[in-house]
């Protein structure tokens, strides 16, 4: 026993260590999405109130402001002393950070940080995240130890199960990343997988329930509550817990007092929270209200769309850092796929053969109560899971971490129930040490490198160009290159840039590089817009002479029209007012050269072959247009070549419009079956290329720009129109709509 005891505490005080690691290695407000949270901790300290939600007025909170308080004031309290009012400043977001997406030029960063304001000694804004942070630490060391105690409540003669699960939590580089951050979810993982121990600990009770054991449920439970919503499926379990108490001890007592204890505690913890979201929002939970700031899904994933995002969800749940961008190398995936596989499907067998090898008679299954409850609570809240990110894309594994002490007790036991006794410490003390040099290395090899900005000083001869503003400072572009492999590109490559750039006069404002692939027509077909340095750098703080390095890379849209030559542009802009610099001669641009956009490889005779499958039976394999470039009041004919996968039962119509995305403004539109009404679907045999030729009259008042052409396949219900769901290659089916090639619309001719 006092060996175990000391292996505990060794795991716990290497919980500690890598936990304040990640906390000070990974830069302010890059963990996941601290730059909201903090906000939160920030107006509460600095005004004493919770901030009401509006949508159209979205604080620097956003969605964060929706969630239950106590995190937030805990935190709060504790940074109240410190002056923030530096937060704005320091709070300086790259507003071009690829959130949520890996791309090949890395522009993950969600902050230009100002590195000497951030830099030891902390001091104001930066202080408080590093004061939060490490509460947030303390709270994850307390969900470590709650899940030793878990494993210990449900295997209490199984040493190897109760370290091996604290081991894995305390390891999990995911929940080392979040624990190291400034995030609500820290304080809910510990309430709920706490709340957890008090439940099998009181279906385990050899004793009549004292009520102090009523009133510990109860304030966890209220402090879970105003935690988080999720938690709220917890207080069923309790109910069942009481219930199995009382027909256990054949006595009232327990459902009845118990529950009104726990439950009157509960609801004077928590009540007024959802009373007033009640008033504010007509929601006590404040989702409506959340999901109007943090958006919803075009279309409500399906079962088919939710498995398309498994591997964004594993990903997030091993270890995904930044802000859902920067990744573990694939191998480390592999591996951690291996682990959490065998131990699902040990678990599962270990269940199957205990429940097979004892009849279900109550006394045998009675020992079984507290683990079917560690059983039940990570089903319910992967179940809300998959509830919540179907409305909203949030396919990260971490969101699960309420379950996790009980998600790492069972794959535990999936891993070496199997394995003879003695052996059983050696593979726990494999895995245990994977999770833990991987946990110990991704602080120094996978998240400080990202952040990390190369000093570049090389010798140039006269610049390519020298973009300024008037009296606002200048820049120079050095060099500017097609990668090579870039010269010649198809739908859904990337057109790699390499650019060397260096300040001539120092600029007061922070400017944005694009890059734009623009066609014949001066259509833009795709842009790629970026701070200095893959976004690590903002033009205000840089120095004369300072140099940099800008690779870029320009993905060329799955639809775009084939074959052409496309013009590489770059230049200088300024977001919040769309001014750009300028060069000497007068032009916003400098051109670096062109790429040939070649057709995609196809045995079909059609013209600008692609591939977009509408439902799993329809296939839209090629498209032509006659004008890319049409003047208002005039009309162009696009012509779709389908191709039937399957045969089809149904009549779709076809509807394709050029629509200004921002306003949803339709300046040209067709509707009807194929072939001009001439083909119903219902008559496509398999195999069989349709050619559908859609005429489309811009409207004469059509305001000149460049707009999206949009196509889809829909039918008629009673409940309403129903479109067609595309079905990605990845098994996604996202979207019901498609966006062919962009098309410009000149003023109407004179």
């Amino acid at each position: 026993m006092m060996a175990e005891k000391r292996i505990l505490t060794v795991i716990l005080a290497a919980y500690l260590l890598l936990a304040i690691i990640y906390s000070v290695m990974t830069p302010i407000f890059e963990a996941s999405d601290e730059l909201w949270h903090y906000p939160m901790v920030q107006h509460i300290a600095t005004t004493g109130q919770l901030p009401v939600q509006d949508p159209s007025n979205i604080g620097p909170w956003r969605q964060e402001g929706s969630q239950p308080p106590l995190y937030y004031m805990l935190a709060a309290l504790l940074t109240a002393g410190i002056d923030t009012s530096d937060m704005t400043h320091i709070r300086r977001q790259n507003p071009h950070a690829d959130i949520g997406v890996v791309l090949p030029d890395h522009n993950i960063n969600m902050m230009t940080h100002r590195t000497v304001a951030e830099a030891f000694p902390w001091r104001g804004t930066v202080l408080a995240v590093h004061v939060a942070r490490l509460f947030s630490v303390m709270l994850g060391l307390g969900t470590v130890y709650v899940t030793y105690r878990l494993a210990a409540a449900v295997f209490p003669a199984e040493p190897t199960i109760r370290l091996g699960a604290a081991a894995l939590v305390a390891f999990l580089p995911m929940f080392l990343f979040i624990s190291g951050s400034v995030n609500n979810d820290n304080l809910s993982n510990l309430l709920g997988n706490w709340l957890l121990l008090l439940i099998v600990r009181l279906v385990t009770m050899q004793r009549p329930p004292h009520w102090r054991d009523y009133v510990l449920i109860g304030l966890v439970t209220g402090a879970g509550l105003l935690a988080k919503f999720n938690i709220g499926f917890l207080t069923l379990l309790v109910a069942v817990a009481l219930i199995v108490v009382s027909m256990r001890q054949r006595d009232w007592r327990p459902l009845v007092i118990g529950g009104l204890v726990s439950g009157t505690l509960t609801i004077l913890i928590a009540g007024w929270w959802y009373v007033r979201n009640q008033q504010l929002y007509g929601d006590p939970t404040g989702l409506n209200v959340f999901l109007d700031i943090v958006g919803r899904r075009l279309v409500v994933a399906n079962p088919a769309q939710l498995w398309s995002e498994r591997q964004s969800f594993l990903q997030a749940f091993w270890g995904f850092f930044g802000g859902v961008n920067l990744p573990l190398p694939q191998l480390v995936y592999l591996i951690f796929n291996l682990i959490g596989a065998v131990g699902l499907i040990g678990a599962g067998l270990f269940l199957l053969l205990k429940l097979t090898r004892r009849p279900l008679s109550l006394p045998a299954f009675s020992g079984w109560i507290p683990a079917l409850f560690t059983l039940i609570w990570p089903l319910v809240t992967f179940i809300s899971y998959l509830r919540w990110t179907a409305e909203t894309p949030a396919s990260q594994g971490r969101l699960v971490f309420g379950a996790l002490s009980a998600i790492s007790l069972w794959l535990v036991v999936g891993l070496v129930w199997w394995l003879p006794r003695h052996f059983r410490p050696v593979i726990m003390s494999v895995t245990a040490g994977y999770f833990f040099i991987v946990a110990a290395a991704a602080p120094f090899l996978v998240i400080a490198p990202a952040y990390r900005v190369h000093a570049v000083s090389e010798q140039a001869d006269s610049p390519l160009a020298v973009f300024a503003a008037p009296e606002q400072g200048s820049v120079q572009l050095l060099s500017a290159n097609i990668q090579p492999g870039s010269e010649q590109v198809r739908p859904e490559q990337y057109v790699m840039l390499d650019t060397l750039w260096a300040i001539d006069q120092p600029f007061e404002r922070d400017w944005s590089l694009f890059v734009h692939l623009v066609t014949p027509d001066e259509v833009i077909l795709s842009q790629r817009d970026v701070y200095p340095a893959q976004g690590l750098l903002a033009t205000s703080d840089l120095a004369a002479g300072q140099q940099w390095r800008s690779p870029i890379a320009v993905w060329v849209p799955p639809a775009a029209y084939t074959p052409m030559s496309l013009e590489v542009r770059v230049g200088w802009y300024h977001l919040p007012t769309g001014e750009r610099l300028m060069l000497e001669n007068g032009s916003e641009f400098v051109s670096i050269g062109q790429v040939d956009l070649l057709p995609r490889e196809s045995t079909l005779n059609v013209p600008n072959p692609i591939r977009i499958n509408f439902g799993g039976s329809i296939e839209l394999v090629g498209y032509d247009i006659t004008d890319l470039s049409p003047a208002a009041g005039e009309t162009i004919n696009l012509t779709l070549y389908w191709r039937a996968q399957q045969p089809v039962e149904e009549d779709y119509k076809v509807f394709t419009s050029i629509i200004d995305m921002t306003t949803l403004t339709k300046y040209a539109a067709s509707d009807a079956m194929p072939a001009e009404w001439t083909r119903p679907t219902s008559t496509w045999e398999a195999g069989e290329i349709i050619a559908d030729t859609h005429t489309l009259a811009v409207t004469p008042d059509a305001v000149p720009g460049i707009y999206e052409l949009q196509i889809g396949l829909y039918k008629e219900t009673d409940a309403g129109l129903e479109r067609l769901r595309i079905f990605t290659p990845d098994g996604g089916q996202a979207f019901d709509v498609t966006y062919l090639s962009r098309v410009r619309i000149e003023p109407a001719e004179r």
